[in-house]
């Protein structure tokens, strides 16, 4: 017994697991799928049956002797504006799940939501205005950028109205300025590049608020990993860019440093009039390092070790590269 006086069939004949709503609207934005509910948009949890289903649930008002219930299955009859639905639950005293079938009316209303709607319009809240070091993106540099963009979750995706690629950069259109803030950061973590912040009144509310339009600047580094830099006036490698932080080794040290980006975009600049020669390391002696130039005039160079930084794995016979960087000279191994 259910109550003390009905089998679970029985009861489930007369009262079922509760009383179901006589008529449900659903607003459906026609673009995205998200739906609204009681004011506020969600974003879409599949088709329209899985809309219903939640918006039902919700309505649906249990029996005190319903133990638990869930909408396991929603049919839409298009033509008569019906939600056949099913429910299924446990009556308390019963021993099993089972289900009982609920009509209901069904009105389906199309609406754009508030992001297509500013998509729709093509008015940008924020722009994300991607430059580079030297003015002008380079090959790579678009890459990476599309390999950044490419790698944002949906959310974030869905959040940019449009990109264009110009001749000083490209511009990011996004929805709203939380969005264009994360992207930017996205930017300054992975690539370390630096983020300026402006605004620009748009136009004011009658409640007297500011809406302004947001505009990030983000400039990519001169470096990126594998670049050689000018260290405190020593050449040093980029090793990584992650999380917001440069790691960076002096040539011929093993020991790493940490700069965040804006320390690192302070402290760390282009190495300028570098010599260049590829070489062949033809002797190590205590005092001196014997190379010779494989191209040119193929001259033999001997250098006194005090002038010379090696990195890596430097010996006889082996093909480097020859730098010559602020009166000191450094010998890279050539893979």
């Amino acid at each position: 017994m259910v109550d003390g006086r009905l089998c679970p069939e029985c009861y489930l004949e007369l009262y079922g697991f509760g009383k179901a709503p006589s008529e449900i609207t659903v607003t459906i934005c026609p673009r995205c799928g998200s739906y609204r509910f009681q004011g506020n948009w969600y974003p879409s949890p599949g088709g329209i049956e899985d809309v219903v289903a939640l918006v039902f649930q919700a309505a649906f008002k249990p029996t005190e002797h319903t133990e638990y219930y869930r909408v396991s299955r929603v049919e839409i009859d298009y033509e008569n504006n019906k939600a056949i639905v099913t429910v299924t639950g446990k009556l308390r005293g019963d021993t099993k799940e089972r289900s009982a079938t609920y009509v209901t009316r069904l009105i389906i209303k199309k609406q754009l939501c508030p992001t297509c709607l500013r998509k729709a319009s093509g008015a940008p809240s924020a722009i994300i205005q991607v430059r580079s070091y030297y003015g002008k993106l380079g090959e790579e540099e678009r890459l990476a950028v599309e390999d950044l963009l490419g790698s944002l979750d949906t959310g974030l995706q869905d959040a940019i109205i449009s990109t264009s690629e110009l001749r000083e950069g490209i511009d990011i259109n996004l929805l709203d300025h939380n969005a264009a803030r994360v992207i930017a950061n996205r930017f300054r973590s992975r690539l370390g590049a630096l983020i300026k912040e402006s605004h620009k009144l748009i136009t004011q509310r009658r409640d007297g608020r500011k809406v302004t339009r947001l505009t990030l600047s983000v400039r990519l580094p001169f470096f990126a990993p594998g670049s050689l830099v000018d260290y405190k006036g020593s050449l040093a490698r980029i090793e990584d860019i992650d999380k917001g932080y440069v790691l960076l080794r002096p040539l011929g040290t093993k020991k790493l440093r940490r700069l965040r980006v804006e320390e690192a975009w302070r402290v760390l600049s282009e190495p300028k009039e570098l010599e260049k020669t590829n070489v062949v390391v033809t002797a190590l002696e205590p005092g001196w390092v014997h190379v010779q130039e494989l191209s040119g005039a193929y001259n033999y160079l001997e250098l006194p070790r005090s002038d010379i930084i090696l990195e890596g794995d430097v010996r006889p016979g082996k093909d480097a590269l020859l730098i010559k960087f602020r009166d000191k000279y450094y010998i890279i191994p050539r893979d």
